[in-house]
This record gives C-alpha cells, structure tokens and sequence, in this order.
C-alpha cells in the first residue's frame, strides 16, 4: 500500500498479517480523500482502529496540521510507528480501547475517521458514533468503514449524510456537523 498524494506521495505503509484487521482497499482511500480533499490542511485528525496508520498518514501527506492515532492491538501500534518513521513529529499514536477514549476525550477533531472491524456490533458502532460527534469540529467530517452488508447506522442529530459510497464489500460513510 502507498501514499497516494502530498508530501509523502508513493511511501510504502506496512500493513499487519493479521485476518481481522483489513487495510482499506486503496480505491476506497482515494475516494475518500478526493471527496474531503480541501479538509485537511491545517486540520486536527482522529485515526480510530488505526491498523497500519495509512488513514492518518495520509492526513499527514496532505497538509494537516495533527493526527492521533488510536488501536488497542500492541501489533498495529507497533506497525503505525514504523510507518511513521522519517515523517514529520506532529501525531500522537496511543495504544487504548477506542469506546473508552471516546468516553474521556474532550478534544475537537475537524476529521475523524472510525473504521472498525467489520464484526464489531452495530450498538457499539451507534453509540461510538453518538460519542464522536461530540468530538468533532464545526463543519467537521466523521468517515465511517463498514461492511456493506452492516446494519445501517444511527447518525446524531446534530450531523447529516454528507456522502455514502459502496465499494466491494465495503460501504463509506461520510457525515457532517450541521
């Protein structure tokens, strides 16, 4: 997997041997990142159940300002600082259950992204994404990765359906604060 644009365009990002974590298909990053292209300068980013970090680093590569990683496997923690070498000190990578972070956090991102394992339940997915919007920025992006097959997701009032776009087996959802 590369870095598809910016600073740091064409870098290798390892990705974990493992079968329940997935790296998101590349076409499905691409998209995303196109749609929110303008978003991340200067931005503060959220990578939860980062895996390899490709999420965030490519944050990193297109101008924003910080990024925090977020996993609770000691081996993808491990796999996001290797990936981070050589790039720019401006991220934390913190190795906590996400469900408990965001119950404590009371930091404000302008782009989230929440890509849980596709098994993950949808009532922790629904109540993780109650949580996230009192984590985000005015006029801030929450990026979710499901399975297409998921439940549909309950979104808080007080965000809307920016953009929903199935690719393979995967469905991104893109909210936005009102």
């Amino acid at each position: 997997m590369k870095i598809i644009s910016g600073k740091y365009k064409g870098r290798t990002i390892q990705t974990i041997n493992d079968s329940s974590t997935r790296p998101m298909m590349g076409i499905a990053r691409e998209g995303i990142f196109n749609s929110l292209q303008f978003s991340f300068k200067d931005s503060d980013v959220l990578d939860l159940f980062a895996g390899s970090g490709s999420m965030g680093i490519e944050a990193l590569s297109r101008g924003a300002n910080y990024v925090t990683f977020i996993d609770n496997s000691k081996e993808c923690i491990d796999k996001i600082k290797y990936n981070l070498k050589d790039i720019d000190n401006n991220y934390s990578v913190l190795n906590l259950n996400v469900s408990n972070y965001l119950i404590q956090n009371k930091s404000k991102f302008n782009v989230i992204f929440y890509d849980p394992p596709f098994s993950y339940e949808s009532e922790i997915v629904n109540k993780d994404i109650s949580q996230l919007s009192n984590n985000l920025d005015e006029e801030g992006f929450i990026v979710i990765h499901r399975h297409s097959n998921s439940p549909s997701t309950v979104y808080p009032k007080d965000v809307e359906l920016y953009k929903e776009k199935k690719y393979g087996q995967s469905k991104v959802l893109i909210l936005r604060k009102k």
